[in-house]
């Protein structure tokens, strides 16, 4: 048994799912509180705040009651009065308000550079302020596999090309011309690597960017002169076993010499296939597809959680390889798009994390139209009254190519942010994040590092928690439960606490073995009138 015990900062929680994903069970009376506290909740696989998904519509998209679906474009036809014909592999997107109360919905394709065929790196769509296309046109042209990307506080696109020595270009997406007569300029600086997608920090003036390899790194770019992207520093990310990031200068950034961009720093963390970015509300969410996470880094105290699990929610879990994701500007809600790599048997879907923490299915888009595709791109308007996302190659029956189209949903979108209400502090809250990046090396070495956040009138509160798994037995013969490790602690007054539990000596050589898969911690806190609750989350190792 060992403790570790460190002050922190009281913040709402993000996500509650997966790795980060539990339900929780009150035990006696008092500890029942739940706060509609952004991402708070421990989290449950359910409905969601939309209920189930109904029948197919028009469009063959299954959606919650009271939403409908249109399409805005389709790869090869025609768009807007010019006209534009919309290009093909659409991918990331994002939103931008316009003067006259629309806004402009910018596309990436994610289409080889093809001189006369596939030209378009990322094109425009705008929106009057009855949502109307009234124009079409492309912002930026002759890059190569433009997937995500990212929007700017100041207005501009930054669409990032994902090939081995791709760079991240910056738009206009009014299709202006303000970078020396262009509507787009290259910025080497913020690195050449794969990448993915982007987002920008406008309290730390800095930008987070992925890298789309099952080696990939997570990157940050600070501007010598904010928000000038031309110059500044590439940070690579190291992230210890209790999730604190630490950031390393990249020696070679434009990767002129022989060594790419990811292997330049030792100390660098490696991730599996950083995919979909966005900023919201202090924290930096992003994903990993090839093991099913999604993550949330927190900038003011430098530390990093799983806010999302697949593996570890199992089977049941409503989403599975995550991609591109999103934040509801008026609900605070998380939406993930899913990209099973052209095995969508069951259909593709885009889910939604809950402010209260369920997953759950939002939109489910059918495998006889969407098999061999992915969804991608998903970003509401700057209202947040509608959804925008895109099905990259959509075939349905009777049709001999694919081809990519945008969708708008629209309907009852909630607007929790604005009626959101104080924690009640007579019934107390327990909440626990996972830290850092679980595996099973770590656990051996390290233990597993908690965040917990307990609220209570009647302090001092006592917290007993227990790491428990399903060990292997040898020679297949079943598996039995065993408590790998085990802490206690009191806590005198509210906060944030990370607390570490490290693994008995009698079963690392079992988990070295690769005996265990997954663990949950059960944390049973009891306050000073005799309340008690029983929190559970599931945690994944790989």
């Amino acid at each position: 048994m060992s403790e570790e015990v460190t002050e922190g900062l009281t913040r709402r929680d993000a996500l509650r799912a997966g790795a980060g994903a539990a339900g929780g069970m009150a035990l006696a009376g008092g500890l029942l509180g739940r706060a509609i506290d952004a991402m708070g909740a421990p989290a449950v696989i359910g409905d969601g705040p939309y209920g189930p998904l109904g029948t197919p519509d028009a469009n063959g998209l299954r959606l919650p009651a009271g939403f409908t679906s249109r399409k805005i474009a389709r790869s090869g036809e025609n768009i807007g009065p010019r006209p534009y014909q919309f290009h093909i592999l659409p991918d990331g997107m994002g939103s931008f308000k316009t003067s006259d109360g629309g806004f402009i919905l910018v596309s990436n394709s994610e289409a080889p550079y093809l001189p006369g065929l596939a030209e378009i790196g990322a094109g425009a769509i705008r929106f009057n302020k009855d949502f109307e296309v009234v124009d079409a046109y492309p912002i930026l042209k002759e890059t190569w596999v433009n997937c995500a990307g990212g929007v700017t506080p100041w207005g501009t696109w930054l669409s990032c090309e994902e090939i081995e020595t791709g760079k991240v270009f910056e738009c206009d997406p009014k299709g202006r011309k303000p970078f020396d007569g262009s509507n787009w300029i290259e910025r080497p600086a913020l690195g050449v690597f794969k990448h993915e997608a982007c987002c920008v920090d406008p309290a730390g003036k800095q930008v987070y960017l992925t890298e789309d390899l099952g080696d990939g790194c997570l990157y940050r770019f600070t501007p010598d002169r904010y928000p000038d992207l031309s110059s500044g520093r590439l940070d690579v990310a190291s992230v210890a076993n209790d999730g604190t990031v630490t950031w390393h200068a990249v020696p070679d950034p434009q990767y002129a010499g022989s060594v790419p961009t990811r292997h330049q720093v030792e100390a660098a963390t490696h991730f599996r296939r950083g995919e979909g970015m966005w900023f919201d509300a202090g924290k930096v969410y992003f994903s990993t597809t090839q093991d099913d996470r999604v993550y949330a880094y927190h900038p003011a105290s430098a530390h990093l959680e799983v806010l999302y699990d697949g593996v570890a929610l199992g089977d049941e879990a409503p989403l599975h390889d995550t991609d591109n994701v999103t934040v509801s500007p008026i609900s605070g809600d998380l939406f993930v798009c899913e990209d099973p790599g052209g095995n969508a048997v069951n259909g593709l879907q885009v889910c939604i994390i809950s402010a209260e923490g369920e997953a759950a299915a939002f939109c489910e888009a059918p495998a006889s139209g969407h098999k061999d595709s992915e969804l991608t791109g998903p970003v509401f308007d700057p209202t947040g009254s509608r959804l925008y996302f895109s099905s990259q190659r959509a075939k349905f029956p009777g049709e001999t190519v694919s081809a990519g189209i945008i969708y708008e949903i629209s309907g009852p979108f909630r607007k929790l942010r604005e009626d959101e209400k104080p924690v009640d502090h007579k019934k107390p809250l327990v909440k626990v994040r996972t830290l850092g990046m679980p595996s099973l090396a770590g656990l051996v070495k390290n233990g597993q590092a908690f965040q917990i956040d307990v609220h209570d009138q009647s302090f001092p509160v006592d917290v007993e928690a227990r790491l428990i798994a399903p060990l292997r037995r040898r020679q297949g013969r079943g598996t039995r439960e065993v408590t790998l490790g085990t802490l206690k602690l009191t806590l005198h007054r509210p906060g944030a606490k990370k607390i570490r539990l490290k693994i008995k000596e009698g079963y690392r050589k079992r988990i070295r073995q690769r005996r265990i898969s997954g663990a949950r911690l059960e944390l049973i806190a009891r306050d000073a009138a005799g309340n008690q609750r029983k929190v559970i989350k599931q945690v994944s190792f790989r």
